[in-house]
Protein backbone atom coordinates (compact mmCIF):
# COMPACT_ATOMS: atom_id res chain seq x y z
CA UNK A 1 0.00 0.00 0.00
CA UNK A 2 3.07 2.30 0.67
CA UNK A 3 4.69 1.32 -2.32
CA UNK A 4 1.54 2.06 -4.19
CA UNK A 5 1.18 5.53 -2.68
CA UNK A 6 4.70 6.51 -3.45
CA UNK A 7 4.33 5.17 -7.01
CA UNK A 8 1.41 7.50 -7.71
CA UNK A 9 3.50 10.78 -5.17
CA UNK A 10 6.16 9.70 -7.61
CA UNK A 11 3.78 10.11 -10.42
CA UNK A 12 2.27 12.95 -9.45
CA UNK A 13 5.63 15.22 -8.81
CA UNK A 14 6.85 14.12 -12.42
CA UNK A 15 3.59 15.20 -14.00
CA UNK A 16 3.88 18.38 -12.00
CA UNK A 17 7.64 19.18 -13.10
CA UNK A 18 6.80 18.25 -16.70
CA UNK A 19 3.48 20.61 -16.35
CA UNK A 20 5.85 23.32 -14.52
CA UNK A 21 8.43 22.84 -17.79
CA UNK A 22 5.26 23.34 -20.35
CA UNK A 23 4.10 26.17 -18.71
CA UNK A 24 7.34 27.95 -18.44
CA UNK A 25 7.97 27.24 -22.03
CA UNK A 26 4.96 28.22 -23.41
CA UNK A 27 5.57 31.63 -21.48
CA UNK A 28 8.73 32.32 -22.92
CA UNK A 29 7.48 31.05 -26.05
CA UNK A 30 4.60 33.87 -25.67
CA UNK A 31 7.19 36.73 -24.56
CA UNK A 32 9.72 35.48 -27.09
CA UNK A 33 6.76 36.33 -29.58
CA UNK A 34 5.61 39.00 -27.86
CA UNK A 35 9.46 40.75 -27.77
CA UNK A 36 9.82 40.25 -31.53
CA UNK A 37 6.31 41.43 -32.15
CA UNK A 38 7.36 44.91 -30.35
CA UNK A 39 10.95 44.61 -32.24
CA UNK A 40 9.07 44.74 -35.54
CA UNK A 41 7.08 47.28 -34.42
CA UNK A 42 10.10 49.46 -33.38
CA UNK A 43 11.75 48.65 -36.58
CA UNK A 44 9.31 49.52 -38.45
CA UNK A 45 8.68 52.30 -36.62
CA UNK A 46 12.73 53.39 -37.03
CA UNK A 47 12.21 52.69 -40.44
CA UNK A 48 9.28 54.79 -41.09
CA UNK A 49 11.24 57.37 -39.85
CA UNK A 50 13.95 57.18 -41.83
CA UNK A 51 11.83 56.99 -44.99
CA UNK A 52 10.18 60.04 -43.99
CA UNK A 53 14.01 61.93 -43.51
CA UNK A 54 14.56 60.08 -46.87
CA UNK A 55 11.90 61.62 -48.36
CA UNK A 56 12.58 65.28 -46.86
CA UNK A 57 16.34 65.15 -47.72
CA UNK A 58 16.52 64.02 -51.18
CA UNK A 59 14.46 65.88 -52.71
CA UNK A 60 15.76 69.17 -50.87
CA UNK A 61 19.37 68.12 -52.03
CA UNK A 62 18.68 66.97 -55.44
CA UNK A 63 17.44 70.84 -55.80
CA UNK A 64 19.92 72.38 -53.74
CA UNK A 65 22.91 70.65 -54.86
CA UNK A 66 22.80 71.60 -58.56
CA UNK A 67 21.27 75.06 -57.49
CA UNK A 68 24.47 75.85 -55.45
CA UNK A 69 26.82 74.78 -57.96
CA UNK A 70 24.89 76.54 -61.06
CA UNK A 71 25.11 79.38 -59.38
CA UNK A 72 28.83 79.16 -58.14
CA UNK A 73 29.06 78.38 -61.84
CA UNK A 74 27.15 81.44 -63.09
CA UNK A 75 29.00 83.64 -61.29
CA UNK A 76 32.24 82.55 -62.22
CA UNK A 77 31.60 82.98 -66.02
CA UNK A 78 30.04 86.09 -65.33
CA UNK A 79 32.85 87.93 -63.77
CA UNK A 80 35.61 86.20 -66.11
CA UNK A 81 33.80 87.99 -68.90
CA UNK A 82 33.84 91.50 -67.46
CA UNK A 83 36.74 93.96 -66.16
CA UNK A 84 36.18 93.60 -62.18
CA UNK A 85 39.53 94.24 -60.13
CA UNK A 86 38.41 91.90 -57.48
CA UNK A 87 37.46 94.51 -54.92
CA UNK A 88 34.89 97.12 -56.38
CA UNK A 89 31.64 96.06 -56.83
CA UNK A 90 31.68 97.88 -60.27
CA UNK A 91 32.52 96.06 -63.20
CA UNK A 92 31.66 96.43 -67.37
CA UNK A 93 31.24 93.51 -69.62
CA UNK A 94 33.67 92.75 -72.34
CA UNK A 95 32.64 89.35 -73.63
CA UNK A 96 35.30 86.51 -74.13
CA UNK A 97 38.40 89.34 -74.17
CA UNK A 98 39.51 87.09 -70.46
CA UNK A 99 39.49 83.94 -72.17
CA UNK A 100 41.40 84.95 -75.65
CA UNK A 101 43.99 86.72 -73.13
CA UNK A 102 44.17 83.64 -70.91
CA UNK A 103 44.98 80.72 -74.25
CA UNK A 104 47.26 83.28 -75.54
CA UNK A 105 49.41 84.37 -71.93
CA UNK A 106 52.27 82.01 -71.93
CA UNK A 107 52.91 82.44 -68.20
CA UNK A 108 49.54 80.57 -68.32
CA UNK A 109 51.33 77.31 -69.86
CA UNK A 110 54.33 78.16 -67.62
CA UNK A 111 51.88 77.30 -64.55
CA UNK A 112 50.19 74.16 -66.30
CA UNK A 113 53.68 72.84 -66.49
CA UNK A 114 54.78 72.97 -63.00
CA UNK A 115 51.03 72.32 -62.17
CA UNK A 116 51.51 68.56 -64.13
CA UNK A 117 54.82 68.00 -62.64
CA UNK A 118 53.13 68.30 -59.16
CA UNK A 119 50.38 66.58 -59.21
CA UNK A 120 51.63 63.16 -61.97
CA UNK A 121 54.63 63.40 -58.69
CA UNK A 122 52.01 63.37 -55.86
CA UNK A 123 49.38 61.49 -57.34
CA UNK A 124 51.60 58.35 -58.04
CA UNK A 125 53.52 58.99 -54.64
CA UNK A 126 50.70 59.24 -52.57
CA UNK A 127 49.05 56.27 -54.07
CA UNK A 128 52.74 54.01 -54.39
CA UNK A 129 53.28 55.13 -50.44
CA UNK A 130 49.93 54.53 -49.12
CA UNK A 131 49.44 51.17 -50.67
CA UNK A 132 53.21 50.26 -48.86
CA UNK A 133 52.05 51.25 -46.03
CA UNK A 134 48.42 49.87 -46.09
CA UNK A 135 50.02 46.40 -46.80
CA UNK A 136 52.22 46.38 -43.83
CA UNK A 137 49.83 47.51 -41.09
CA UNK A 138 47.66 44.88 -42.94
CA UNK A 139 49.62 42.20 -40.99
CA UNK A 140 48.66 40.82 -38.09
CA UNK A 141 51.71 42.48 -35.34
CA UNK A 142 51.69 43.74 -31.95
CA UNK A 143 51.62 47.55 -32.35
CA UNK A 144 49.61 47.99 -35.93
CA UNK A 145 46.90 50.20 -34.23
CA UNK A 146 49.39 52.96 -33.19
CA UNK A 147 51.47 52.63 -36.34
CA UNK A 148 48.02 53.55 -37.96
CA UNK A 149 47.77 56.22 -35.53
CA UNK A 150 50.85 57.46 -36.03
CA UNK A 151 51.21 57.70 -40.14
CA UNK A 152 47.01 58.96 -39.93
CA UNK A 153 47.79 61.87 -37.66
CA UNK A 154 49.95 64.03 -40.00
CA UNK A 155 46.88 64.40 -42.61
CA UNK A 156 45.21 66.31 -39.28
CA UNK A 157 47.50 68.96 -39.45
CA UNK A 158 46.47 72.03 -41.62
CA UNK A 159 48.46 72.35 -44.74
CA UNK A 160 49.55 76.36 -44.04
CA UNK A 161 51.52 74.69 -40.60
CA UNK A 162 53.03 72.00 -42.43
CA UNK A 163 53.90 73.82 -44.94
CA UNK A 164 55.70 76.27 -43.28
CA UNK A 165 57.32 74.03 -40.65
CA UNK A 166 58.97 71.83 -44.06
CA UNK A 167 60.30 75.12 -44.93
CA UNK A 168 62.32 75.83 -41.88
CA UNK A 169 63.23 72.19 -41.74
CA UNK A 170 64.72 72.19 -45.56
CA UNK A 171 66.29 75.36 -44.39
CA UNK A 172 68.43 74.62 -41.85
CA UNK A 173 68.64 71.16 -40.17
CA UNK A 174 68.22 69.66 -43.13
CA UNK A 175 71.04 71.52 -44.99
CA UNK A 176 73.24 70.99 -41.94
CA UNK A 177 72.42 67.20 -41.98
CA UNK A 178 73.25 66.91 -45.82
CA UNK A 179 76.09 68.65 -45.86
CA UNK A 180 77.85 66.23 -42.88
CA UNK A 181 76.74 63.35 -45.06
CA UNK A 182 77.79 64.80 -48.52
CA UNK A 183 74.47 65.03 -50.21
CA UNK A 184 74.80 67.61 -52.50
CA UNK A 185 70.96 67.47 -53.05
CA UNK A 186 70.30 68.53 -49.24
CA UNK A 187 73.18 70.11 -48.57
CA UNK A 188 71.62 73.15 -50.34
CA UNK A 189 68.37 74.55 -49.51
CA UNK A 190 66.20 72.15 -52.14
CA UNK A 191 63.19 75.17 -51.82
CA UNK A 192 65.96 76.99 -53.77
CA UNK A 193 66.24 75.21 -56.66
CA UNK A 194 64.54 75.72 -59.59
CA UNK A 195 64.77 71.81 -60.73
CA UNK A 196 63.73 70.16 -57.37
CA UNK A 197 61.68 72.76 -55.66
CA UNK A 198 58.33 71.68 -57.01
CA UNK A 199 59.48 68.08 -56.29
CA UNK A 200 60.15 68.77 -52.90
CA UNK A 201 56.69 70.63 -52.57
CA UNK A 202 55.16 67.11 -53.79
CA UNK A 203 57.41 65.14 -51.44
CA UNK A 204 55.84 67.31 -48.38
CA UNK A 205 52.05 66.73 -49.50
CA UNK A 206 52.82 63.05 -49.73
CA UNK A 207 54.02 62.90 -46.26
CA UNK A 208 50.90 64.69 -45.19
CA UNK A 209 48.62 63.23 -46.82
CA UNK A 210 49.68 59.61 -47.20
CA UNK A 211 47.65 59.19 -44.50
CA UNK A 212 43.96 59.32 -45.44
CA UNK A 213 45.09 57.63 -48.42
CA UNK A 214 46.47 54.48 -46.68
CA UNK A 215 42.69 54.41 -44.70
CA UNK A 216 41.22 53.38 -47.81
CA UNK A 217 43.17 50.98 -49.03
CA UNK A 218 43.37 49.42 -45.45
CA UNK A 219 39.52 49.55 -45.18
CA UNK A 220 39.42 47.81 -48.63
CA UNK A 221 42.61 45.08 -47.70
CA UNK A 222 40.13 44.20 -44.38
CA UNK A 223 37.56 43.01 -46.85
CA UNK A 224 39.58 40.45 -49.04
CA UNK A 225 38.65 36.96 -47.15
CA UNK A 226 41.26 35.39 -45.93
CA UNK A 227 40.34 31.69 -47.34
CA UNK A 228 40.80 32.90 -50.92
CA UNK A 229 44.44 33.70 -49.74
CA UNK A 230 45.41 30.50 -47.55
CA UNK A 231 43.29 28.72 -50.32
CA UNK A 232 46.53 29.67 -52.77
CA UNK A 233 48.75 29.39 -50.22
CA UNK A 234 47.97 25.89 -50.16
CA UNK A 235 48.20 25.28 -53.92
CA UNK A 236 51.74 26.99 -53.59
CA UNK A 237 51.41 30.61 -54.16
CA UNK A 238 53.92 32.78 -52.31
CA UNK A 239 53.12 36.61 -51.37
CA UNK A 240 53.84 38.06 -54.23
CA UNK A 241 51.28 35.69 -56.44
CA UNK A 242 48.81 36.36 -53.90
CA UNK A 243 49.34 40.21 -53.91
CA UNK A 244 48.84 40.29 -57.76
CA UNK A 245 46.44 37.75 -58.63
CA UNK A 246 44.06 37.88 -55.20
CA UNK A 247 44.80 41.27 -53.22
CA UNK A 248 45.30 43.73 -56.26
CA UNK A 249 42.14 42.82 -58.48
CA UNK A 250 39.79 42.55 -55.20
CA UNK A 251 41.06 46.19 -54.15
CA UNK A 252 40.71 47.87 -57.49
CA UNK A 253 37.70 50.28 -56.52
CA UNK A 254 40.21 51.40 -53.73
CA UNK A 255 42.09 52.48 -56.35
CA UNK A 256 39.89 54.46 -58.68
CA UNK A 257 38.33 56.31 -55.30
CA UNK A 258 42.28 57.48 -54.52
CA UNK A 259 43.94 57.97 -57.62
CA UNK A 260 40.96 60.50 -58.61
CA UNK A 261 40.68 62.07 -54.62
CA UNK A 262 44.18 62.47 -54.92
CA UNK A 263 45.18 63.81 -58.41
CA UNK A 264 42.17 66.16 -57.87
CA UNK A 265 43.41 67.59 -54.90
CA UNK A 266 47.20 68.14 -56.17
CA UNK A 267 45.82 69.80 -59.46
CA UNK A 268 44.82 72.58 -57.04
CA UNK A 269 46.36 73.14 -54.28
CA UNK A 270 47.33 76.29 -52.99
CA UNK A 271 48.20 76.04 -49.23
CA UNK A 272 51.10 74.16 -48.63
CA UNK A 273 52.76 75.33 -51.82
CA UNK A 274 52.23 78.72 -50.93
CA UNK A 275 53.63 78.44 -47.25
CA UNK A 276 56.62 76.43 -48.88
CA UNK A 277 57.69 78.40 -52.09
CA UNK A 278 54.89 80.89 -52.38
CA UNK A 279 55.74 79.83 -56.26
CA UNK A 280 59.43 80.53 -56.35
CA UNK A 281 62.32 80.39 -56.92
CA UNK A 282 61.76 82.14 -60.26
CA UNK A 283 58.32 80.91 -60.30
CA UNK A 284 59.45 77.50 -61.09
CA UNK A 285 56.21 76.27 -58.16
CA UNK A 286 53.99 78.88 -59.41
CA UNK A 287 51.16 76.07 -60.04
CA UNK A 288 47.47 77.19 -61.87
CA UNK A 289 46.48 77.68 -58.00
CA UNK A 290 49.04 80.43 -57.08
CA UNK A 291 48.37 82.03 -60.63
CA UNK A 292 44.89 82.58 -59.63
CA UNK A 293 45.31 83.95 -56.55
CA UNK A 294 48.35 86.07 -57.90
CA UNK A 295 46.50 87.55 -60.87
CA UNK A 296 43.48 88.22 -58.56
CA UNK A 297 45.09 89.62 -55.43
CA UNK A 298 48.60 91.00 -56.73
CA UNK A 299 47.57 92.65 -60.01
CA UNK A 300 43.99 93.28 -59.24
CA UNK A 301 42.62 91.20 -62.17
CA UNK A 302 39.83 89.58 -60.08
CA UNK A 303 37.82 89.21 -63.41
CA UNK A 304 41.26 86.90 -65.29
CA UNK A 305 41.79 85.03 -62.48
CA UNK A 306 38.07 83.77 -62.56
CA UNK A 307 38.89 83.19 -66.18
CA UNK A 308 41.39 80.90 -65.07
CA UNK A 309 39.03 79.01 -62.33
CA UNK A 310 36.73 78.48 -64.53
CA UNK A 311 38.95 76.88 -66.74
CA UNK A 312 40.82 74.77 -64.31
CA UNK A 313 37.05 73.87 -63.15
CA UNK A 314 36.42 72.43 -66.73
CA UNK A 315 39.56 70.71 -66.99
CA UNK A 316 39.35 69.50 -63.90
CA UNK A 317 35.66 67.89 -64.94
CA UNK A 318 37.09 66.25 -68.08
CA UNK A 319 40.10 64.79 -66.36
CA UNK A 320 38.02 62.94 -63.85
CA UNK A 321 35.42 61.85 -66.16
CA UNK A 322 38.30 60.26 -68.54
CA UNK A 323 39.79 58.96 -64.97
CA UNK A 324 36.62 57.58 -63.53
CA UNK A 325 36.14 55.66 -67.35
CA UNK A 326 39.82 54.69 -67.48
CA UNK A 327 39.44 53.09 -63.84
CA UNK A 328 36.22 51.49 -64.63
CA UNK A 329 37.48 49.55 -67.52
CA UNK A 330 40.30 48.25 -65.38
CA UNK A 331 38.22 47.12 -62.59
CA UNK A 332 35.95 45.13 -65.44
CA UNK A 333 38.96 43.24 -66.89
CA UNK A 334 40.09 42.57 -63.63
CA UNK A 335 36.73 40.76 -62.51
Amino acid sequence: MFMIYKKDTTKIKNASIYLAILLMLYYKHKNTREDNDECQKTAKSVLHKKRTILHLIIPSGTVAVPSICSMAIDSGNLFSMTDWDGISSTYHFQGLKNYITFFRDTYVLHSTIATLKYTVAVTIAQNMTALALALALNQKFRSRNVLRTVFFLPSLFSPLVVGYIWSFLFSDPLMKMGKALGLDILGNNILGSEQWAIFAAAFVTVWRSSGWTMMIYLASLQNVPQELCEAAAVDGAGYWKQLRYIVLPMIASAFTINFILVFERSLKDFDSIFALTNGGPGDSTMTIALNIYRESFFYSRGSYGTTIGVVLFVVMVILTIIQLKFFQKGEAKLE
